[in-house]
């Protein structure tokens, strides 16, 4: 094997690139007649351009789904809502949340016994009917927010509570806690009432 030296390789490398053209077009191709047969030379067939994809009018509207929402622990619930299939689940979780007023991260939703993740669609869950029905497990210990508590408690207490009405109070407080610590609690009751108005 004979050795070349690196000035000489250098030399014939840079005017053997100087021969050839420096840019080729996008769809240059070269008539394989032209080639001639050299051995080691594989010849790719011409590679066709894909089909364009033909784009769906924005004018048709989306199918709606029937789902069935229904919980599998404490709190009870059962919901029926109509969601369109590009709908993400996450989105379905807002509308339970909001008409059970529990939180958003309380609920983890079930389909055919498996984790729904938030991010798919409801296309992906329904039968060919256009219908779904999810379980929903409740987090142990949830809660409704204490805001919707608040409103759900709220009563319209009539100012015209009678002096017999305190009456009947006192003797059931008293006659369970004793004179001392009855008179105590009523106290309390009545100044708590008073700032309730």
């Amino acid at each position: 094997m004979t050795t070349v030296d690196e000035d000489i390789f250098c030399k014939a490398f840079l005017q053997l690139l100087s021969n050839q053209p420096l840019h080729y077009p996008d769809d240059y191709t070269v008539d394989p007649k032209l080639l001639g047969a050299s051995p080691g030379l594989v010849l790719l067939p011409h590679m066709r351009l894909p089909k364009a994809k033909k784009q769906k009018s924005e004018t048709t509207s989306t199918p709606a789904a029937s789902l069935t929402i229904k919980s599998l622990r404490p709190p009870h619930f059962s919901i029926s809502l109509d969601a369109a299939y590009n709908d993400i689940i996450l989105s379905i979780k807002a509308k339970v949340a909001e008409d059970t007023r529990l939180p958003i991260s309380a609920l983890k939703f079930l389909s055919k016994g498996k984790v729904l993740p938030d991010t798919r669609t409801v296309g992906e869950i329904v039968d060919d009917q256009g219908k779904a029905t999810i379980m929903v497990m409740v987090a142990t210990g949830a809660t409704p927010s204490p805001a919707a508590v608040a409103e759900e408690s709220k009563m319209e207490i009539d100012d015209d509570v009678t002096d017999a009405l305190w009456t009947v109070v006192e003797a059931a407080v008293v006659g369970n806690l004793g004179e001392v610590k009855g008179q105590k609690v009523m106290d309390r009751i009545k100044r708590g009432y008073e700032l309730t108005k």
